[in-house]
């Protein structure tokens, strides 16, 4: 016998989410519980007893198909059109006025992703021939539950502030949602040593980094990178590790073919995270927040950041709760940065996941 997901009352229609590009299947059970992601079309429903704390919008068939999900992403795509209009108007909220100068522009990767002026990352070391600016954004999700740098992959021209950045922001976990190349394409420049190899040493910052471990992790599709980056002050020397997840499983503009590496990637960086702020809380030392990174830093990143969120909101979401949680959020990380979420599947993607998360209560 099925039941509703929603009422637990038998009935006839599925809930279905599309997801373009979804290219295998994926089956999951658990206790009796079913989840299929079955191409071309998700179907989620649950044998022999209800499912629990599943919130309304996530069990309301209706807002999970394919036309309710995409007028929902048009209306976010055009509040955003609207707020861009003033981007060069330094007085105007969303500003990017800073980023569209011909300095800054040498420091992007994609002229049309930069950050807003409000929330720009400021490097802080002065140094000759540079500036403060580096194509990245602090987002917050609400109640500050989740705190991120949202970045782009360095250019060649912008590994050392990079690494600055890393070091001024007390960031421990760097996630990277993307290979150095795709289809031919530079989308990021290599900025960690090879195993085995030199540390990477920039002496206008002071900073040298090393590559400690290097090990492929095969429940997050992920290279976990363990880094050892020292800081060169006048006689003193600062030493601390960071933590890089490099997920190789995630095309551009696209998403992964099914939810359980990516939230396999955000549960292990969730419990990184956490080790290094225990430490730091023994050691009364500061940990900031973690930095997150694709090719432009804003598709796969800003898809990252809600499936993440989500999944620390749900807790405090009341079960009578009709907003859309996700969507909502979108907006709210669209306001911090362009484009997070970049696509309609992307868009799609992060009710999947968090759906798939829920089903199978890992």
């Amino acid at each position: 016998m099925e039941y509703n997901i929603e009422t637990g009352s038998n009935f006839n229609t599925n809930a279905h989410i599309v997801i373009p590009k979804l290219r295998h299947t994926y089956n999951t059970r658990r206790s009796n519980i079913y989840l299929h992601v079955i191409y071309p079309e998700t179907k989620c429903t649950m044998s022999g007893q209800q499912l629990p704390n599943i919130p309304l919008f996530l069990s309301d068939a209706q807002n999970l198909v394919q036309a309710t999900l995409s007028a929902k992403f048009r209306l976010i795509n055009i509040a955003e059109i609207e707020r861009c209009r003033h981007a060069n108007d330094p007085s105007d909220r969303f500003s990017m006025a800073t980023a569209l100068t011909n300095a800054s522009m040498e420091c992007n990767r994609y002229s049309d992703i930069v950050p807003f002026d409000y929330n720009r990352v400021r490097l802080i070391k002065q140094r000759p021939n540079k500036t403060d600016y580096i194509n990245a954004s602090y987002v917050e999700a609400p109640g500050k539950v989740r705190r991120y740098i949202a970045t782009q992959g360095p250019l060649d021209t912008t590994i050392d502030d990079f690494w600055l950045m890393v070091w001024e922001q007390y960031s421990t976990v760097i996630v990277m949602l993307t290979r150095e190349t795709e289809k031919g394409r530079n989308k990021c420049s290599k900025y960690w040593p090879d195993e085995g190899s030199l540390p990477m040493v920039f002496p206008d910052i002071g900073l040298k980094i090393g590559l400690e471990s290097e090990e492929l992790d095969p429940n997050t599709t992920c290279v976990v990178r363990t880094f050892r980056v020292e800081k060169f002050e006048d006689a003193h020397v600062e030493v601390r590790q960071i933590t890089q997840l490099h997920f190789i499983g995630w095309p551009d503009q696209g998403v992964p073919d099914s939810p359980d590496n990516v939230l396999n990637l955000v549960d292990k960086t969730n419990e990184i995270q956490q080790r290094y702020i225990d430490d730091a809380n023994l050691q009364q030392s500061k940990i900031g927040p973690i930095v997150v990174h694709c090719s432009a830093g804003c598709g796969r990143t800003g898809t990252f950041c809600t499936v993440d969120s989500t999944l620390a909101l749900l807790p405090e979401f009341q079960p009578d709760d009709k907003s859309d949680l996700i969507y909502n959020l979108v907006g709210h990380f669209r306001e911090q940065r362009r484009t997070m979420v970049q696509t309609l599947g992307q868009f799609q993607y992060c009710y999947l996941a968090v759906l798939s998360k829920l089903v199978t209560n890992r």
